[in-house]
């Protein structure tokens, strides 16, 4: 198992309660958060400006697709885990086909299988612990 403690995670998700519950699952996990924000243009000028480990983005924030912020973290080689209230968005854009998913609302147990998935390449090799 992956320990993601420290782990500076940018979240996106416009629904509060939503919001609420990953941020105490992250917490829980030791995950420090950027945001949570609800609107895509904090989250571009954070996806500029923070220092980030990885980010989980809602796919449709507000009636609007979170694909700028993706590309934007992309070109600072910072991983994306997309989450959407439909499990295994088809709409994803070529370039982001390939990134781990995961279903609102939130399971810990899958949230945490997509987080190795996605975010584990970013951690430090002495991070696993068994």
């Amino acid at each position: 198992m992956i320990d993601f403690s420290g782990l500076r995670v940018l979240v996106v998700e416009d629904e509060l309660l939503v919001a609420l519950a990953l941020e105490d699952i992250l917490n829980d996990m030791g995950c420090e958060i950027v945001g949570p924000f609800s609107q895509i243009e904090e989250a571009e000028s954070a996806a500029r400006s923070e220092r980030l480990d990885a980010a989980i983005l809602d796919v449709n924030v507000r009636g609007r697709l979170i694909y700028p912020v993706a590309e934007l973290l992309a070109q600072r080689g910072v991983p994306v885990l997309f989450c959407s209230g439909y499990a295994d968005t088809p709409v994803l854009p070529q370039p982001f086909r390939s990134l781990p998913q995961v279903a609102k609302p939130y399971d810990e147990i899958a949230l945490r299988r997509a987080m190795e998935k996605a975010f584990g390449a970013v951690r430090e090799p002495g991070a696993m612990r068994a």
